[in-house]
């Protein structure tokens, strides 16, 4: 995803510097954009500074070293790792304290959306830099779209979006491994639940007839780690916490079965039946 961001930043025509943890994902940028061998050094070199990693506690490694935070003062800071809404809130609250301008993003689209004018950004925080930012950040996906001065916002708007379409997705890899073992015909099945689009269930029946599963976005690894996260913010807001954690621990059956590495279709192996030593 960041370098999917940096890579339409580019294209639009802006001076860009990039850093990654892993030296090699940086190469293709080599000619194209200044490549930082410090997160202190990609800092200095703009006033926008976009962050894409797995999770606020990777972030707040980075970002929280002194002299990093010190560079960060009176520049622009849009967080599109992944976190709660409570943890989004935290870091409004560190920017605020060390006067930099901060948005937090969630992202309806993956890699192959970014800069492809199709997928939704979700923007929470000071209307001022959202719309000071507006112009750079728009070509970035499809839709743009500012929801508020609460930064935890999108990001719970975000984890009720994604809670619906994985808690779908688990249910249907568990009734799948069913049909199969009863012998229950599909045709027979969809037609016998309207209230789910075909489309939908045709393309899941696709991909779990054919046993090839498909990768680009996000691995069945990083939807574990979503999940995770979900249970967090079910813990955060002091709720039952069954559901989140049935899709958490589907995740990681599946990723133990040693799958994960392509996308959320990966979970159908989950409720496959279970091998002598399981």
């Amino acid at each position: 995803m960041g370098s999917a961001l940096a890579n339409t930043l580019i294209r639009e025509g802006h001076v860009v510097t990039v850093w990654n943890r892993s030296e090699e994902k940086t190469a293709s940028f080599r000619g194209r954009a200044h490549v930082a061998r410090t997160v202190e050094e990609a800092v200095d070199a703009s006033d926008l500074i976009l962050v894409c990693v797995r999770d606020y506690d990777t972030s707040d490694e980075l970002l929280h070293e002194p002299a990093v935070t010190t560079a960060l003062g009176g520049k622009t800071l849009i967080q599109f790792s992944t976190g709660t809404a409570q943890r989004a809130r935290d870091a409004g609250r560190w920017a605020r304290e060390h006067t930099i301008s901060y948005l937090d993003c969630t992202m309806h689209g993956g890699p192959r959306q970014i800069g492809a004018g199709v997928g939704t950004f979700h923007y929470t925080g000071d209307r001022v830099v959202f719309d000071s930012v507006y112009d750079t950040i728009a070509p970035l996906i499809g839709e743009t779209v500012y929801l508020g001065e609460d930064v935890g916002y999108a990001a719970a708007l975000d984890f009720a979006r994604l809670g619906t379409y994985t808690g779908l997705v688990t249910v249907l890899a568990s009734v799948f491994a069913l049909m199969e073992a009863q012998g229950v015909r599909v045709e027979d099945y969809l037609e016998s639940v309207p209230y789910i689009d075909r489309a939908f269930l045709e393309d899941f029946f696709q991909v779990w007839a054919a046993r090839e599963y498909p990768s680009g976005n996000a691995s069945l690894e990083v939807w574990r780690a979503w999940a995770a996260q979900w249970v967090q913010s079910g813990l955060d807001s002091s709720l039952d916490l069954k559901v989140p954690e049935l899709v958490r621990d589907a995740f990681a059956r599946a990723q133990g079965r040693g799958f994960g590495t392509h996308d959320v279709y990966d979970l159908l192996e989950a409720f496959q039946p279970r091998s002598n030593n399981e």
